[in-house]
């Protein structure tokens, strides 16, 4: 198999995986939804990812639990365990044997320092926290808006987001060579890591174009739904920045939940010398109950 088709598959199985992290998922579960052995699976994932698929389902469903102990303050950690598909006790020891620390002390632990490169982040939000009204200051540059269905052909980046320019611009080179641009070509990129909270060089990024096509390898499916919608006018290094002001300033204390879609980024306009962007941060959400 081709090592382009290879890493379609090992899309697809990672896919799977973030759509069923409250289940106790098997490699022989998902090589079956690949159609693959479990044993060529197991081995093509692991030169595609350089980890086990074992290793990457715990990592993810340990990273997504520390989102939501940073997030939905008004979750409890049994609730966080079950929805990751661990019972509590289970959680509790390996969540800290791999964080070193409980879940309750991470979640308290808010301004934990991450790698140094976000050590500015960390700074902003502590120093956000100590005006008055920074939740209102977050919501009022959010918009809560209805984004329709739409069609998505993506390439997946693994790595650092310091590299993802280079890679967007690779991208869209392409894209434009494929002749798969038009006039009603919409820039899309669905980010699914906080760099404060998982390794920095593990982040994974989709960059996408919308398209007219349903099926097919390397092909999202956007659920019409709700998001909130933060517009984005200034620097790349900056992005970090606005993620956290809506993840650890707004989410917590508004009056909507998480959805299961996925985020969204919309691009606008990007400058000449790509240090600067404009674009729509869009986090799918539902009203709490």
């Amino acid at each position: 198999m081709g090592n382009i088709e290879s890493v379609q598959r090992i899309n697809q199985a990672i896919d799977y995986i973030h759509k069923n992290l409250d289940k106790n998922l098997t490699a022989e579960q998902i090589a079956d939804y690949c159609c693959f052995s479990r044993f060529y699976f197991s081995r093509m994932f692991r030169a595609v990812m350089s980890e086990s698929v074992y290793s990457f389902i715990k990592r993810r469903k340990l990273e997504n639990a520390a989102f939501l102990l940073r997030t939905k303050t008004n979750m409890s950690v049994t609730d966080i365990a079950l929805r990751n598909g661990y019972s509590p006790s289970n959680f509790a020891s390996t969540f800290k044997e791999h964080y070193g620390i409980s879940a309750t002390e991470y979640r308290k632990k808010n301004d934990m320092p991450p790698n140094d490169s976000y050590i500015a982040v960390v700074e902003h939000i502590r120093k956000m926290k100590e005006m008055q009204d920074y939740f209102g200051i977050i919501h009022r540059k959010i918009k809560i808006r209805k984004i329709e269905g739409m069609s998505l052909f993506y390439e997946r980046f693994v790595g650092n987001y310091c590299d993802l320019p280079d890679f967007w611009e690779a991208f869209c080179k392409k894209v434009e060579k494929e002749q798969l641009i038009n006039e009603n070509t919409r820039f899309i990129g669905i980010s699914y890591d906080n760099p404060l909270i998982i390794d920095e060089n593990r982040c994974i990024t989709d960059v996408c174009i919308s398209v007219e096509s349903v099926g097919g390898p390397n092909i999202h499916i956007i659920e019409e739904g709700y998001y909130a919608c933060y517009e984005f006018h200034d620097k790349v290094i900056n992005i970090a920045k606005a993620y956290n002001e809506m993840f650890s300033l707004w989410l917590p204390f508004c009056e909507y939940d998480l959805d299961h879609r996925l985020p969204l980024e919309i691009y606008h306009t990007v400058s000449d010398a790509g240090d600067r962007v404009h674009m729509d941060i869009c986090i799918p959400i539902v009203k709490e109950d």
